[in-house]
């Protein structure tokens, strides 16, 4: 009887689960539809461009696209290649040199505006100014700052008595010239977010650390420090990957001057393609810069930041 019954029931469920509409039956499908068409199309299919690209000579003859697929050879030609090679040099001093500076600055930042009493916000207002430029912009103006006939950093040379500095042409200057704009701009990031980071660390310690009498150094090695570690291991992780892609200053400042010193892999890659329009090989670059900045962001995480990333049990 108990069978029959439940038998019954299922008979008068099942016509109402068929009578449901079919945007109610693929509900879960349709919304994770837009994600997963926006990551296709932005995504998945730039980078399946890019490798078949990777793998061919193509060139633009009288106006068309001819495609000739030639397997590894422009990839063989990259690693081939010595200015792919100083600009990988390039590219990893930047990155490192920027990146400590910019994570130093902007921890010593947060640290003093954490202490005071009054004013916080209107500093931190002051310090995302920098952010909110664009880069394009910035480069400009430091680049007129840096002018040797009129800029204002040889103003001042001259004023104490110093003579002239040419700060975008020495070449044992313009690449500390360049990296200064990009500290200057991108630090008040790294700022934002090492503050954020220590106004929301527990008092606890910190109240524990003063009745025991604890040296302000003393309590930031042993207090502080381990308990933003997660918070500063992000941002030097985005920092990395982020300068890796420097761009927009080099081209408007130097163009990779002087010689091809600030030869960046993105300035390079942009040299392959715009004079020469040589897809095939700017494919290959490019391709190999993205796995590069892959596979240096899975090895950090997986490493460095294991311990924050696991479950706590």
């Amino acid at each position: 009887m108990a069978i029959r019954i439940r038998a019954q029931e299922a008979a008068r469920v099942r016509p109402v689960s068929a009578r449901a509409p079919w945007w109610e039956r693929n509900l879960a499908w349709l919304l994770v539809a837009p994600a997963i068409a926006m990551f296709a199309l932005f995504a998945i299919y730039p980078t399946a461009s890019a490798l078949l690209f990777s793998l061919s000579r193509a060139r633009l003859i009288r106006g068309s696209l001819e495609r000739t697929y030639i397997g590894l050879d422009n990839f063989r030609r990259a690693f081939e290649d010595p200015l792919v090679r100083q600009s990988a040099a390039f590219t990893i001093k930047w990155s490192l040199s920027v990146t400590a500076m910019e994570v130093l600055l902007g921890l010593l930042i947060a640290l003093l505006v954490s202490q005071l009493a009054r004013g916080r916000g209107l500093i931190t207002s002051l310090l995302i100014i920098p952010i909110i430029m664009p880069p394009v912009s910035v480069a400009v103006a430091w680049r007129f700052m840096y002018d040797p006939a009129f800029g204002i950093f040889n103003y001042l040379l001259n004023l104490v008595g110093l003579g002239d500095v040419y700060w975008l042409s020495d070449p044992d200057v313009a690449t500390y010239a360049l990296m200064a704009v990009d500290v200057w701009q991108t630090t008040p990031f790294v700022f934002l977010l090492l503050y954020a980071g220590l106004i929301s660390l527990p008092r606890d310690p910190y109240e524990a650390a003063a009745i025991d009498g604890a040296s302000p150094w003393f309590t930031f090695r042993t207090v502080t420090l381990p308990l933003l570690k997660p918070v500063l291991l992000v941002v030097i992780l985005l920092r990395v990957i982020d300068s890796a892609r420097i761009f927009d200053k080099i081209l408007v400042m130097t163009r990779g001057g002087p010689g091809s010193q600030n030869y960046s892999m993105t300035y390079t890659i942009y040299q392959e393609f715009i004079p020469k329009f040589d897809f095939g090989y700017t494919a290959a670059l490019s391709f190999l810069f993205q796995l590069s900045l892959v596979i240096v962001a899975t090895i950090y995480v997986r490493r460095v930041m294991a311990d924050y990333s696991a479950p706590a049990e």
